[in-house]
């Protein structure tokens, strides 16, 4: 679901243009902008105009600007993007539904119309649009019900509420809850306190779990039966135990549900510290099996650092513990994937790509055509693989023995570190004696400083072909010494957290 599918029609065509310009190096012409949008030079400049309005009037510190026959944006830096969601959804229909059954399980046509000042007809329409949406949750409004597993439910509500809700939004879904109460908890659960984000994130799911206990009562044992897994996890015991005390005060009944759909959320989000994965991957069962068969994947593909294991597994878990437990996805952004490609050199891609295909296609939600839930885990999975090889491969280590001309060396570090680009891979430095290197590049008729190093001695810094087999030279460098890699090897805290030894 793309969140825009949730607006009226000049709403979705003015985030349309927002998007637009988000992603346009510079000025875009208006001819440019109707063939994209399929609107008229009229309809188009109304939108524009009207867009202003809107964010002038709720103070919203974003602006487009029209010049002659160019658009532009103009924004502080300093707003939430989903301040201006919100003020794009406040008078759609469809979101004003979903909120509606946020909190009430069952609807009336005739009553829910009235309440919304709308006819029944538009209601109707209105249904039959969400429903196709709805669709890839494996949920459905239906006959005045709330069709699908809860659980799904409340997936769909935190990531619809993590993309519409303002500060202001935030505080006021939140405070039923005792924040400090309930930090105080996690933090004696996982033995160190959550950031501010990771923990106002949980409170957003527990919010949403609190308001809608009394939900589907009867639909809940289907969960339950496929999750007896987690049952013996020690993790899971004691988040149970929390859970109970919490909700004591409330005077709530708290059943094995409400315990596994937290234990499920905690595991398919990074929330919880690196450091407390001893107890939050210790469920062993299928999120375990996935993790080994793709851990020996990547270390196959040489994809792994040895400095990331626990990053890496970390990441994974989290990765299969939402493709296993959840469907569907809320996008608010384009795909990110072809600029996180840019990111890594030509020779990577290609390896990453069947890579990502492999992790996928394990997570069994990759269908005849693709999702926006499976484009959301191949985007995730391929900034957590391009962590892993960008910020933890060892960089080859350059000394540079230019010779003595320091306007000739200058230029000839100028043009080397050009072709190179900001490549992570490299780390060119001055040449000193007293300092250890991967390999040297001279210049010309420059002394070679007297190590056993590979060397390469550039001619001519101008030379294209030369600046090409200079970079080829340091790509087989580099990969020869991370090749020899050793193999991953767990920690003591990353193996107590596979309880089948599989790893």
């Amino acid at each position: 679901m793309k969140i825009e599918d949730l607006m009226d029609k000049e709403r979705r065509a003015q985030y349309g243009l927002l998007v637009t310009l988000y992603h346009a190096k510079e000025t875009l012409r208006i001819k440019d902008l109707m063939r994209l949008s399929n609107l008229s030079k009229v309809t188009l400049l109304k939108y524009i105009d009207n867009l202003n309005d809107l964010c002038r009037e709720q103070g919203l510190a974003c602006q487009l600007l029209l010049d002659k026959d160019t658009l532009s944006l103009k924004e502080t830096g300093q707003f939430f993007w989903e301040d201006l969601v919100a003020l794009l959804l406040k008078e759609s229909v469809a979101y004003q539904i979903l909120t509606y059954m946020y909190c009430h399980e069952h609807f009336n046509i005739t009553s829910l119309s009235v309440e919304m000042m709308v006819s029944e007809a538009t209601l109707n329409r209105q249904l039959a649009h969400l429903n196709q949406l709805l669709s890839e949750f494996d949920l459905a409004l239906s006959q005045g019900r709330q069709l699908g597993s809860e659980l799904q439910w409340r997936y769909f509500y935190f990531e619809l509420f993590r993309h519409t809700l303002t500060r202001q939004g935030i505080d006021v879904l939140i405070n039923q809850l005792d924040a400090s109460h309930l930090a105080t908890l996690i933090e004696r659960l996982v033995g160190q306190s959550l950031s501010a984000e990771a923990l106002e994130q949980l409170l957003i799911w527990l919010a949403i779990s609190q308001a809608r206990m009394s939900f589907q009562k009867d639909n809940k044992a289907i969960f339950l039966r496929d999750s007896d897994f987690m049952s013996s996890n020690i993790f899971f015991k004691r988040l149970e135990s929390m859970l109970l005390h919490y909700l004591r005060r409330y005077a709530l009944e708290i059943d094995a549900f409400e315990a596994k759909s937290l234990f499920v959320f905690l595991h398919a989000y990074p929330l919880l510290p690196i450091a407390s994965m001893e107890y939050s991957l210790g469920f062993g069962g299928p999120i375990a099996d996935h993790i080994s068969k793709a851990l020996w994947l990547l270390k196959k593909a040489h994809v792994i650092a040895h400095q990331t294991k626990e990053e890496i597994i970390y990441g994974l878990g989290i990765f299969f513990s939402k493709a296993y437990f959840f469907k569907g996805a809320i996008l608010s952004q384009p795909s990110n994937s072809q600029y996180l490609y840019q990111l890594v050199g030509e020779d990577k891609r290609a390896v990453l790509k069947v890579i990502i295909r492999h992790l996928v296609l394990q997570t069994a939600v990759v269908t005849s055509q693709e999702t926006d839930f499976s484009q959301q885990l191949s985007d995730e999975i391929l900034a957590l693989l391009i962590f892993s090889i960008e910020r933890h491969h060892e960089p080859l280590l350059v000394g540079l023995a230019l010779g003595q001309n320091k306007v000739e060396a200058a230029i000839a570090e100028l043009a080397i570190r050009r072709q190179l680009g900001h490549h992570r891979d490299f780390q060119l430095m001055p040449y000193d004696n007293q300092k250890g290197y991967d390999c040297l590049i001279t210049y010309q008729n420059a002394c070679l400083p007297k190590q056993d190093l590979p060397y390469y001695r550039l001619k001519q810094y101008s030379s294209p072909y030369e600046l090409t087999a200079l970079e080829a030279f340091l790509k087989d460098l580099f990969q020869q010494k991370n090749a020899g890699e050793e193999e991953l090897l767990l920690s003591p805290t990353a193996k107590s957290s596979f309880a089948h030894k599989t790893v």
